[in-house]
C-alpha cells in the first residue's frame, strides 16, 4: 500500500516537454498526463529522461470526458517539473516511459 500525502486526480492530457536547460530548449517530446496531485504529475512520454532531469512541461490539450480541472488539486496548465523516476513501459503495442515528475515552483 503506497502511502502518499497527495490526492491523486486522473486525467487524460496531451502535453508536451522541452528542456528547461540550455541541453536544447526547442526540442519537444509528447505524452500523455495520466494523473496530477498538488506536488506532481504521472505522465507517460516518448522518451525516457534521467532522473533529475528538469523540464517545461505544457498542456496541449485536455479529454473532455475529464475537463474539470481545478488549481486548488494541483492541476497546472504549464509547469517547471523535474523527473523523479522513469522506466519503460508497454502501450498499445510501443513503448512509453512512465514517469514521474515533481513540480518544482509552488
Amino acid at each position: 500500500m503506497e502511502n502518499r500525502t497527495s490526492s491523486r486526480y486522473e486525467i487524460e492530457s496531451s502535453i508536451v516537454c522541452s528542456y528547461f536547460s540550455s541541453r536544447n530548449p526547442n526540442e519537444a517530446f509528447y505524452g500523455e498526463m495520466k494523473n496530477y496531485c498538488d506536488s506532481g504529475m504521472y505522465a507517460e512520454l516518448q522518451v525516457q529522461f534521467k532522473e533529475g532531469t528538469i523540464l517545461l512541461c505544457r498542456t496541449k490539450r485536455i479529454s473532455s470526458e475529464r475537463s474539470i480541472t481545478k488549481i486548488a488539486d494541483g492541476f497546472r496548465s504549464m509547469s517547471l517539473a523535474q523527473v523523479k523516476w522513469s522506466k519503460p513501459i508497454r502501450v498499445d503495442g510501443a513503448t512509453r516511459f512512465a514517469t514521474g515528475l515533481k513540480h518544482l515552483v509552488a
